[in-house]
């Protein structure tokens, strides 16, 4: 497992494509900042940076195609013979991808952070990350921002990865990957208005994509219907269901 890993790292860290992302995240947060410093009317200063400049929806694109490919990859170019050829089982082989985009998922966040931390003292270093925010510190807010981030972004990368295992190329699971991160941010507004008429329809995997927003705002638990710890709950039993699934679907793919 642990070569399989190390496999895994080596070819994600040597693709031209994983530092021209990074690089294009970062360039984003910085456009922004400028923006924003220019024309301080134009973009709110704690919006942006809650939202880590923008970096934290260009790493969660990022992300999706990352998933994608690592799994589509294999079987358009033929190289998961190899890899079975060497002895290795399939759950190993999946469990050492999901690990790796895992710690891909985190050094980006951390990177978007840090970048973030940079521009805020940069171009205000008088922003006040102790501010008061409601009952708690914009710092906590933004904390737990990352956190509802990270457990919607999961579930939505356990989709990606299912759709992955059931197409034949990587330029289709990654635009079918982009296209199923549309399609779930325009439904899951439109389920609101559903649960208001059907309340068992609350438990849809739609609505966990509003985690994170409910975690910021416990107080949309009346529009949800559902308790924050019970959303939390069901958002990671979602993404382990549907990772499960793409785990038989690849188990059971042909060579």
């Amino acid at each position: 497992m642990g070569t399989l890993i190390k496999q895994e790292i080596y070819k994600l860290t040597h693709k031209k494509g994983t530092w021209f992302a990074i690089g294009l995240m970062i360039l984003v947060q910085v456009a922004f900042a400028l923006m924003q410093h220019s024309n301080p009317k134009l973009y709110g200063l704690e919006s942006l940076v809650n939202n880590d400049y923008l970096g934290g929806g260009i790493y969660l694109f990022i992300m999706i195609a990352s998933a994608a490919s690592i799994i589509a990859m294999e079987f358009q170019y033929g190289t998961i013979k190899q890899l079975l050829y060497r002895q290795y089982y399939r759950s190993q082989i999946f469990i050492s991808k999901l690990i790796v985009l895992f710690m891909q998922l985190v050094v980006l966040q951390v990177i978007a952070s840090l970048v973030s931390f940079m521009l805020t003292a940069i171009f205000s270093p008088n922003f006040d990350w102790m501010q008061k925010v409601g009952s708690n510190t914009f710092l906590h807010q933004y904390l737990v921002g990352i956190l509802g981030n990270g457990l919607v972004n999961c579930l939505l990368l356990s989709v990606v990865i299912l759709i992955a295992t059931l197409l034949k190329t990587n330029a289709a699971a990654i635009t079918s990957g982009f296209i199923g991160y549309f399609v779930s941010m325009a439904a899951s507004g439109i389920i609101l208005v559903l649960i208001n008429k059907w309340h068992w329809l609350r438990f849809n995997p739609f609505t966990m994509l509003m985690t994170s927003s409910q975690l910021l705002t416990p107080s949309m638990s009346k529009v949800t219907l559902m308790s924050t710890p019970l959303m939390v709950s069901l958002t990671i039993g979602y993404a382990v269901l549907f990772t499960v699934i793409a785990y038989l679907s690849f188990r059971k793919r042909h060579v």
